[in-house]
């Protein structure tokens, strides 16, 4: 009752706000993290400050690009980074990010040979500001132990629930609040502005503000069991419709978003409709195989009369560690060909895969996407972008033609030409590949998710 009498106090205060200026409130008792003012980043088995804010308060504190970290001291603690190994260091830079706001910091720095100590109190990271939108900043406990980032933005002056979309992320472990510059991000105030419905977020364990399970330790299936829960929770929110709720799967997030609605399905709770956009129904080894195959076909170093024997080399290596489940370094030790393909996967180092632990890749291996498409109930709807450097449209059109063989006119293909994986338009494949002189697509995008949604109006 407490909780939803302050909602109410500050829904009305918003209400009287300049409709040219969002607002966003928070309450709940998780701590807002740090704006640090830099990126604690892993570079040859250091924690290195990089793009350091002009003008923060870590720059004004001496903190400076390329200066090397060896100790904190916050919440009360200190740590040593010093000769940290591949995990230990990964552990040290989730100790920097969840570092909580207005509360004291002080790092030890090297640079240059020498060891400096640098202390001051990082403000909290601003909440997020999207114009003629409110933005309800809350948390909640998953049932695995979880203490995740709610964030639910409505049109501006709106009182009354709405029908909503709950949005599911991609690989990356950064938080999914609004910012300008993201394209991605971007896409979340242009369908507030179009679609009038709610938009419902919640941050991972890894990710933000929540607490749980690092980025590097996060295992896919805890993931989906959280997104579960969020979503039956914040179903409940006094600001959005229960019956009317679309999930939307964006990249990696393409293949939790039929998961989850099934589990959904099957529990009872209302899923009003499917959308995604940059991830397929093909099993999780023949995605990474693609993977694999475009990253040898788009490398101008890499000499076509190679491929063949390559792929055949990859194959077998993906098979072993994702089907299998064995450790990558267990297989490079067999021959000379496996180590030579572990020194070469996309996105894989010593100790994680895309930023996330090994783990959490053989657990997606293990999931039956296409049996998941096919139980489901509801419209679809799937977007493919022409110059996507990670997925095959194959995968994509296979989710759209199957669930129309099974419910004839329920699912809906869209094909974005020129644009790639994350919303960018390029002239060509090529600079899509390298992600050069990229522009913003984000409108034709949104656009097309609009058009889609007014099926349920």
């Amino acid at each position: 009752m407490k909780t939803f009498l302050i909602f109410c106090l500050s829904l009305s205060i918003c209400l009287f706000i300049s409709s040219s200026f969002a607002a966003s409130f928070i309450e709940g008792e998780l701590p807002r993290r740090a704006d640090l003012g830099f990126s604690p980043v892993i570079e040859d088995q250091q924690l290195v400050i990089r793009r350091v804010k002009s003008g923060s308060l870590a720059e004004k504190s001496g903190v400076k690009d390329g200066d090397v970290i060896v100790g904190m001291t916050a919440k009360g603690q200190t740590w040593s980074f010093a000769n940290s190994n591949a995990e230990q260091l990964l552990d040290a830079q989730t100790c920097l990010w969840r570092v909580p706001g207005g509360k004291p910091l002080k790092l030890t720095i090297k640079r240059k040979g020498k060891t400096k100590v640098l202390s001051w109190v990082p403000d909290k990271q601003p909440l997020e500001k999207i114009e003629k939108v409110d933005s309800y900043y809350d948390s909640l406990v998953t049932r695995g132990g979880s203490h995740l980032r709610t964030i639910v933005s409505v049109p501006e002056k709106k009182k009354q629930k709405l029908p909503a979309i709950f949005f599911v992320q991609w690989v990356s472990c950064g938080s999914i609040e609004y910012h300008p510059r993201s394209a991605s991000r971007e896409l979340f105030a242009q369908l507030l502005h179009s679609s009038g419905r709610a938009l419902v977020r919640v941050d991972r364990a890894a990710s933000g503000d929540s607490q749980g399970p690092a980025c590097h330790q996060l295992g896919y299936d805890r993931e989906l069991q959280d997104y579960v829960d969020a979503f039956k929770k914040l179903s409940l929110h006094p600001m959005v419709d229960k019956q009317r709720i679309i999930i939307w799967g964006s990249s990696l997030g393409s293949t939790l978003a039929p998961l989850i609605a099934v589990q959904l399905q099957k529990e009872g709770v209302p899923v009003e409709g499917v959308m995604i956009q940059g991830g397929g129904a093909v099993t999780y080894l023949e995605r990474m195989l693609a993977f694999d195959r475009i990253y040898l076909e788009r490398r101008t170093q890499v000499a076509p009369e190679s491929i063949h024997q390559q792929m055949l080399d990859r194959h077998q290596f993906q098979y072993e560690y994702l089907v299998m489940g064995k450790h990558p370094d267990d297989i490079a030790s067999q021959s000379p060909a496996m180590k030579a393909v572990r020194n070469d996967i996309l996105g894989m180092n010593q100790s994680t895969h895309y930023g996330r632990p090994y783990l959490w890749h053989q657990q997606a291996a293990k999931h039956n996407f296409l049996a998941a498409w096919h139980q489901l109930e509801v419209p679809v709807l799937v977007v493919f972008n022409e110059f996507d450097q990670f997925e095959s449209e194959h995968g994509h059109r296979m989710i759209v033609d199957m669930i129309n063989r099974w419910r004839p006119g329920s699912a809906t293909f869209v094909k974005q030409t020129g644009i790639g994986h994350s919303q960018y338009r390029y002239s060509s494949i090529e600079q899509a590949y390298q992600f050069k002189e990229g522009s913003k697509a984000t409108s034709s995008f949104s656009g097309h998710l609009s058009q889609w949604l007014k099926r349920f109006d």
